[in-house]
């Protein structure tokens, strides 16, 4: 079944002729007609009576014509609706971030973005993991890393600097280290879900080193990680901004301010996709405005 004869056949009632429809259609009338002819032959059944004068339906043909109608201007809706959407925001919009990065950024980024524009609902999903956006119908992710799907676009938006940090009553238990390459006699707590394997990167302008860490605590949130450390589990690797409230209540002690531990770049990623939605786009485009130049 064809929907463009669907809609020629609802244009010829509207019109009262062939040649009418055709006006509207910008189509010869000749045209008109047979495309009329091939949704009658598909359905097996005359839904005009023609004569010279005049055009009149037949009974399936009423029947038919105020279905189609009506399914005609629900078609026409939806079209305006897209076109509308793709000029102001409005529709669901899935987000998926790391809890951390949710709470420091993404979260603040959604409440002004959502004051700005009424007419948009958003998803939040939050997981350190990385999920398949096509599959999960994921709009937008916020990850770091490398990225490996060819098929997605990432545009950077922060570098990720994280320091060594611990709380004042493991430091008095175990001691304060005074160079990253005497964490070797600490427990840290460690990123992931293993206690063994694990060495972490560390940055000066004098030098860079690899030191291994071992630990007895493993997980993979962030925020568990910073709850370890404030309870005294041991030494954490944490990214800066979100251990600076931690540092200033003196909940958490920054070990090596000489030292940098970069670990890599936050992303803003999306589909690669020709046609963004208006939302998608718009979105993306207000996270990088509020970025720092």
């Amino acid at each position: 079944m064809n929907l463009n004869d669907v809609n020629v056949f609802v244009r010829v009632v509207e019109a009262g002729s062939f040649v009418g429809a055709g006006k509207l259609l910008s189509m010869p009338p000749t045209t008109v007609s047979r495309k009329v002819q091939q949704l009658e032959a598909n359905l097996g059944v005359r839904l005009l009576n023609r004569s010279t004068r005049k055009l009149s339906l037949t009974d399936a043909g009423e029947q038919y014509f105020r279905h189609c109608h009506q399914h005609m201007l629900g078609i026409e809706e939806a079209n305006q609706w897209v076109s509308q959407a793709q000029t102001y925001p409005k529709g669901r919009l899935r987000i998926t971030a790391p809890l951390d990065f949710a709470v420091m950024y993404v979260q603040p980024w959604i409440n002004a973005f959502l004051m700005r524009y009424p007419e948009v609902d958003i998803e939040l999903k939050l997981t350190d993991h990385q999920v398949d956006l096509i599959e999960e119908r994921i709009d937008v992710a916020f990850r770091s890393g490398v990225l490996s799907d060819s098929s997605l676009v990432a545009r950077r938006l922060l570098p990720k600097i994280s320091v060594c940090c611990a709380s004042s009553d493991y430091l008095a238990r175990h001691g304060a280290p005074v160079h990253p390459r005497q964490l070797t006699d600490h427990q840290c707590v460690l990123w992931g879900n293993a206690v063994q394997g694990q060495s972490w990167h560390f940055r000066s302008e004098q030098q860079q080193l690899d030191v291994p860490v071992r630990g007895r605590y493993a997980a993979d949130a962030t925020q568990l990680l910073i709850e370890a450390a404030v309870a005294g589990v041991g030494i954490a690797k944490l990214p800066r901004p979100l251990v600076e409230p931690y540092v200033e209540r003196q909940q958490l002690r920054v070990l090596f301010p000489e030292f940098e531990i970069p670990s890599g770049n936050m992303y803003v990623v999306y589909q690669s996709h020709r046609y963004l939605s208006q939302c998608v786009r718009q979105f993306i485009d207000f996270v990088l405005q509020q970025l720092p130049d």
